[in-house]
Formats: structure tokens, C-alpha cells, sequence
């Protein structure tokens, strides 16, 4: 079966087409140009099958996670058919239509994450079993943020004020610092945003609440643990080999539910336990010598939060007046 670029997504496997394909027609979508054998990445695809399991507990094909965790083809269309040819004399123990879910060799690595927030709320709160490092082959992802660097914080502005003075845009004093989803009770750590929006989800205001954003600038380079990242899915494959490809994926699952907890907004109705596996991460990061961590903002589906473990890295130079003018609530 001949196979162009434009049945992936992947940009990895659209340039190894590219590269390595010679003329003519493409029999998945019926393109003419550069065209490839399937054949040429038979062993990606085996291995990739190979990565799960048929599961009657889980909701969705290997194709229906295939293309929505990894992103590998232009159109669902275009994988079905490419992973049917793949199976054609392959038997990964599950067929197209059948359920799966990582397979147990992966998955028991991956709740490595899962059982340590299980020992930090219920068992250990300070001297947790560090495994969850040590069986992940665990190299964090890092990037910096450079000197200069503009970053957003808000206030919900009290009503006798006009707004907030750069001096209270920062840090609370350590002895009424709160427990956070970052930081332990009277540690400070500072909450900042990549954008003036976010900062207004973040902060949860209100219809007709007056809020003071403030603009802090970087004042040194800061290495941060990034939790917001992207894994280049068929290039580690082609790079690192099976073995290592494996322990890269554990790592990424891992830091991805890693990400969701940090992301996540606790309700009225949870508790601070909820942060203390997070405020472990932090420390963790902390130890290592990181600045700080970002990650996603759950409530501003664009948006980009930091955590910077020592406020005095960022000043706040400005602070802008915003009143909130509308609130769009959707339930579910």
C-alpha cells in the first residue's frame, strides 16, 4: 500500500514521506505526488499496536486513541485504513473495533503517580516512597523564561481602593500565606500568568468585580519544569528505539496527569489534602533547582500559568484597573 504525507498529521512522519518517498498515487486518499510503501514503517506501527491492550473497561479503539493522544494521521479515515493493512498478518490481540488500554507493562508504570498521591494524602506526608522518580527514568522537561519577561498577576480590588499598589500585587506575608495548589501553608510562592485574561479566570472574578492586574517583569533568567509540553511521539521512536520510546511515553503520561492536577481548580466542597501531592511536585522541582513550573491554565483554555518559588525573581512594575463586564457560565 502507497501512502503520501497528507494521510498523517505527525509533521515527523509527513517529513520522513517527503524524504524518503519517490512519484506517484496514493491509495488511502488518491493523491498524486510523492508517495511512500507502508511497509516503510511497519515497525513503528507494530510497536505502537504493541503499546496496548483489548480492555472491556476502557471507552475507546486504538484508533480513537491513537489519533487523539498522539495526533499520527490527516483523518480518521486515513488511519483505519493504514492500521488495517498493518494488521493484515499482525495479531497485537485486539482488533480495530475492540476496546484497549495501555498495556499492563506501561500502565503499572504510569499509576506510579496515582499511588504516590494516595501515600501523601493517606500514608506519608514527608517522607513519601520516591519510585515515582527513580522508575521513570525521570529528566524533567525545562524552558526558560527570560529577563524582561512581562507577567500578569490580579486582585479582586476592595471596594473602598481603586485599585491595588505594585507593592500588594505580590506575595502575602509568610504568616498569612495559605496553602495553595503549588505552595505549603506560610510558604509564598508567586502566581503568575502569561497573559492579562487568564489572570482574570485564575482569580475568579466576578460580574462587576473590579480587579487590579499587575505587570511583574523577570528580573533574572529563571529555568522552569515545564508540565505544558509537547512529545514528539514518532521522533522518539525513530531516535531512542522500543525500549527507551517506552520509558519516554511513561514519563509523558505521568507528567501529563502531573499537569491535570495542577491545572485542576479545587471545588467549594474539597479539601486541602487535594494540594498536598501537588505542593510535594513543587518541592520536588524545588530540590532539583528549578525557578519555578508551568503549566496549563484549566479555567482559560489558552492560557499559561508559572509558579515562581522565590517572589523576589519578579517585580511588579505597573498595576492596571479592570472591571468585569460580562461572565459566561457553561454547565455540562
Amino acid at each position: 500500500m502507497l501512502i503520501c504525507k497528507d494521510c498523517f498529521k505527525d509533521e515527523e512522519l509527513r517529513q520522513e514521506v517527503q524524504n524518503e518517498g519517490i512519484t506517484g498515487t496514493c491509495d488511502v486518499c488518491g493523491n498524486k505526488g510523492i508517495v511512500i510503501d507502508v511497509s516503510h514503517f511497519i515497525d513503528f506501527f507494530k510497536d505502537t499496536l504493541h503499546l496496548y491492550k483489548k480492555s472491556n473497561k476502557s471507552q475507546f479503539t486504538v484508533l480513537q486513541i491513537v489519533q487523539n493522544t498522539w495526533g499520527l494521521f490527516g483523518k480518521v479515515e486515513c488511519g483505519e485504513k493504514i492500521l488495517n493493512e498493518i494488521l493484515t498478518g499482525f495479531n497485537p490481540g485486539y482488533s480495530l473495533s475492540d476496546t484497549v488500554a495501555y498495556a499492563d507493562f506501561l500502565q503499572n508504570r504510569i499509576d506510579l503517580w496515582k499511588n504516590t498521591k494516595k501515600q501523601l494524602r493517606e500514608q506519608y506526608r514527608f517522607f513519601v516512597d520516591h519510585d515515582l522518580w527513580d522508575r521513570t527514568d525521570y529528566i524533567v522537561p525545562t524552558v526558560t523564561i527570560k529577563k524582561g519577561t512581562k507577567l500578569y498577576r490580579a486582585r479582586v480590588t476592595e471596594n473602598r481602593l481603586s485599585k491595588f499598589k505594585p507593592k500588594g500585587m505580590g506575595c502575602p506575608p509568610k504568616d498569612r500565606t495559605k496553602a495553595g495548589r503549588a505552595n505549603p501553608i506560610g510558604i509564598p510562592y508567586l502566581y503568575l500568568c502569561r497573559d492579562i485574561d487568564t489572570t482574570l479566570y485564575e482569580v475568579r472574578a466576578g460580574f462587576l468585580d473590579k480587579v487590579s492586574v499587575g505587570c511583574f517583569k523577570v528580573l533574572r533568567d529563571l529555568s522552569l519544569v515545564d508540565f505544558d509540553f509537547d512529545f514528539p511521539f514518532y521522533t522518539s521512536y525513530a531516535d531512542e528505539g522500543f525500549d527507551r520510546w517506552c520509558d519516554l511515553i511513561v514519563k509523558y503520561e505521568v507528567l501529563k496527569e502531573i499537569r491535570k492536577d495542577l491545572s485542576k481548580p479545587l471545588t467549594r466542597f474539597d479539601t486541602e489534602l487535594e494540594y498536598v501531592p501537588t505542593q510535594w511536585i513543587c518541592e520536588y522541582c524545588k530540590m532539583i533547582g528549578a525557578d519555578g513550573i508551568s503549566f496549563a491554565s484549566s479555567l482559560d483554555k489558552d492560557g499559561l500559568n508559572y509558579v515562581i518559588f522565590n517572589q523576589s525573581d519578579a517585580k511588579c512594575t505597573s498595576v492596571l484597573c479592570r472591571t468585569i463586564e460580562e461572565v459566561n457560565i457553561k454547565a455540562t
